[in-house]
C-alpha cells in the first residue's frame, strides 16, 4: 500500500533480504525478511543473530519505528541511564511522552538489560494503544501451562496480545521470565505491522 500526501514521481521497486542463519528458524524467516526489507530490523553484520537475546533498547527502538510512532516533543528528560546522544534515546523519549515506558523505581531504563517476554507484551500492548491500535482480544490462558507465573503487571497485556492473536505462545507456555530473542520479537513486530 501508498500512501502520499505530495504530488510527485514515485517508482515501484522489489527488495529482497535474506539471512544465512535464519534458515534454522524457520517459522520466522519470512517475518525477518519482511522486516528487513522495510528497513525496520537489521542484521548483525551478515547474519541476524535469531537466537540471541535483544535489549530493551533495541526493542524499544523496533516497536517505535514499526508503528511510526511520534511524540508531542515536549518531554527532553529521560531515565538516568539513557545517554541522549544513544541510538535508542529518541526512541526511548517517543515512549515516555506517550506513556508505554516508565522503566524502573530508580529512573532507570536498563536499554542493554535483555527484556523478558512478559515485558515486551507490556510495551507492545501500551505501544498498540497509542498509535491506535488497540489489540481487540482477551484471550484465553489456561491452555498455557505456566500462566500463574505471569507477573500480575502484566496480566492483562498478555491476555489481550494472546486474544488478538499477535502472542501465541512458545511450546505451550508463556514462559513470561525469559529473555525474548530477535527472532521472537521479529514476528511480533510482523504481526503488529500488519494489523
Amino acid at each position: 500500500m501508498f500512501k502520499t500526501t505530495e504530488f510527485s514521481t514515485y517508482a515501484v521497486a522489489y527488495v529482497t533480504k535474506s539471512f544465512a542463519d535464519v534458515q534454522h528458524v524457520l517459522w520466522a524467516k519470512e517475518d525477518v525478511e519482511a522486516m528487513a526489507v522495510r528497513y525496520i530490523i537489521k542484521g548483525v553484520s551478515d547474519d541476524f543473530a535469531p537466537a540471541v537475546s535483544i535489549t530493551r533498547a533495541n526493542f524499544i527502538t523496533l516497536l517505535v519505528r514499526a508503528l511510526e510512532l511520534k511524540g508531542p516533543g515536549t518531554n527532553t528528560a529521560a531515565f538516568s541511564d539513557v545517554q541522549p546522544t544513544a541510538y535508542y534515546a529518541q526512541a526511548v523519549i517517543i515512549a515516555i511522552e506517550l506513556g508505554i515506558a516508565s522503566g524502573f523505581e530508580d529512573n532507570t531504563f536498563k536499554p542493554s538489560s535483555s527484556i523478558s517476554r512478559q515485558d515486551m507484551m507490556v510495551l507492545t500492548a501500551k505501544a498498540l494503544k497509542a498509535a491506535g491500535k488497540p489489540s481487540a482480544g482477551s484471550g484465553n490462558l489456561a491452555p498455557y501451562s505456566d500462566a500463574a507465573t505471569i507477573s500480575t503487571y502484566a496480566v492483562d497485556s498478555v491476555t489481550s496480545l494472546v486474544g488478538s492473536g499477535i502472542v501465541n505462545g512458545k511450546g505451550g507456555k508463556i514462559a513470561p521470565t525469559e529473555s525474548l530473542t530477535r527472532a521472537e520479537a521479529v514476528v511480533i513486530l510482523s504481526r503488529i505491522w500488519n494489523m
